[in-house]
């Protein structure tokens, strides 16, 4: 979202008074850009997006780094295994 100026495939340092400035004006002054990375981390996982690509769209080079942000909760981790439930289920025709 804020790119480096030296290196465009980094992120800007912590001083970001852009940051600051956008968030004032959005009401949400208390949201930090660490929050939004891991919401954002979150849903894409929640909505299938296969850890090894949210890590790699966070710029992890670990996927376990990923998981910190990817906070699931146990109904998304309920409904997974209901998911492959059904599926096995639809398999062995029951």
């Amino acid at each position: 979202m804020f790119p480096s100026p030296f290196d465009p495939s980094r992120p800007r340092g912590r001083e970001l008074p852009l940051s600051y400035r956008v968030r004032k004006e959005a009401g949400i002054e208390d949201v930090r850009l660490h929050d939004l990375r891991h919401r954002h981390a979150g849903h894409a996982v929640m909505n299938g997006v296969p850890v090894p690509v949210v890590s790699r769209m966070l710029g992890h080079s670990n996927v376990r780094m990923t998981l910190r942000y990817a906070h699931l909760g146990d109904r998304d981790i309920e409904a997974a295994a209901e998911r492959i439930g059904q599926e096995t289920a639809e398999i062995m025709e029951l």
